[in-house]
């Protein structure tokens, strides 16, 4: 996954915690709130949807997220979106 610099520069990460789960999620969360279509691309589908019940946004934020993995051609992509956090 690319870090966008300009999305954490508020924060003192170090690039050694890029890896770390902690950072993963602050970060996801941040693209989803403050990202361009750019960013969201860099972390993919995927790893939004895996990490989407994991992390703190604002409802109407995931609620949208909700919706685009609740779309037939997402599901069949990705697979079936499940809310487990």
């Amino acid at each position: 996954m690319t870090v966008n610099k300009n999305l954490i520069w508020d924060y003192d990460w170090k690039e050694a915690d890029y890896d770390t789960e902690e950072f993963k999620c602050w970060y996801i969360a941040r693209v989803l709130m403050r990202g361009s279509t750019h960013d969201v691309r860099n972390i993919g589908f995927a790893k939004i949807q895996e990490y989407l019940p994991k992390i703190t946004i604002p409802k109407r934020i995931r609620e949208y997220w909700e919706y685009v993995f609740s779309l037939p051609f997402i599901i069949e992509k990705y697979g079936e979106y499940s809310d487990v956090g």
